[in-house]
């Protein structure tokens, strides 16, 4: 499998292939990571590391490969929070009264597509199949983010609202975020219907975001990637502490589930992020 990429690093450890960002591999106080496909049990269209258990796979493959990925990554299963998202932009802080027993299905919070949390330990986790995963870092007051941002969650501003979350609760300065963008379906694949446009000049961002090949088309494409930079941008957050991955998910669906490239017949990636 070919794997080119300016921005991420490709890594295998008993046969689980997951990627890193390269800018957030310098912080010793933190381990993240992007799932691929590779490593796991499930069968099919969930083939093989799906981490989804909304799209329809047996439940127990969805546990196992869990089983398998935080132990091959060293992540306590125990301390795994997940969500089930809703393509908003509600963000949710985790406190040590927020981990729950139970088995991982169960411990979902619903309604949430942001996460946040200062404690040593706890892994964050968002699902993604096309859409950007948001990973932010304070590197002085060491608390670390996760955001799933689909379209609709992006013209709610879920950037926006990770930032002011990260100032209101636990005192961050803008400044010292560092933020790392995707993967997710490149501007390259993601054509959309012009009748949501409305929705991104709404933000009243610089227009690079947007490609038209017609004008006349009904049919234009969107880089999320740089409608999610812009608004961390505007933020505060510092154009040199910001990272997009370059890695398209629908290019890439050999070694990472989407969405568009199946027709909706997929598994899941997630995204983690914890403080060690």
């Amino acid at each position: 499998m070919k794997f080119q990429s300016q921005t991420m690093n490709i890594n295998f450890k008993n046969a689980v292939g997951y990627l890193t960002f390269k800018n957030l591999e310098k912080f010793s106080f933190l381990k993240h990571c992007f799932s691929t496909r590779l490593g796991g049990v499930s069968r099919g269209q969930f083939k093989s590391m799906n981490l989804s258990y909304s799209q329809g796979d047996i439940a127990e493959n969805v546990e196992e490969n869990y089983k398998i990925f935080c132990e091959a990554l060293d992540f306590n299963m125990e301390k795994l929070v997940l969500t089930s998202q809703i393509h908003g932009s509600k963000i949710k802080c985790i406190y040590e009264n927020d981990i729950k027993s139970g088995t991982l299905n169960s411990r979902k919070f619903s309604g949430i597509d942001g996460l946040i949390t200062d404690i040593k330990g706890v892994t964050l986790a968002t699902f993604h199949a096309d859409c950007p995963a948001i990973f932010m870092v304070d590197s002085v007051k060491k608390v670390v983010g996760l955001a799933h941002a689909g379209w609709k969650g992006t013209v709610q501003e879920i950037a926006k609202k990770l930032v002011e979350k990260f100032v209101l609760e636990y005192g961050s300065s803008p400044s010292d975020l560092i933020c790392s963008l995707g993967p997710a379906i490149g501007q390259c694949c993601f054509e959309v219907s012009t009748d949501i446009l409305p929705e991104f000049e709404k933000l009243g961002l610089p227009k690079t975001y947007l490609k038209r090949y017609d004008k006349n088309s009904d049919k234009a494409n969107i880089d999320l990637l740089e409608v999610n930079k812009q608004i961390l941008l505007k933020e505060g957050v510092l154009k040199e502490n910001i990272v997009k991955s370059d890695v398209c998910t629908k290019c890439n669906h050999d070694l990472l589930f989407s969405h568009r490239a199946t027709n909706g017949k997929r598994g899941g990636s997630a995204a983690f992020i914890s403080i060690v």
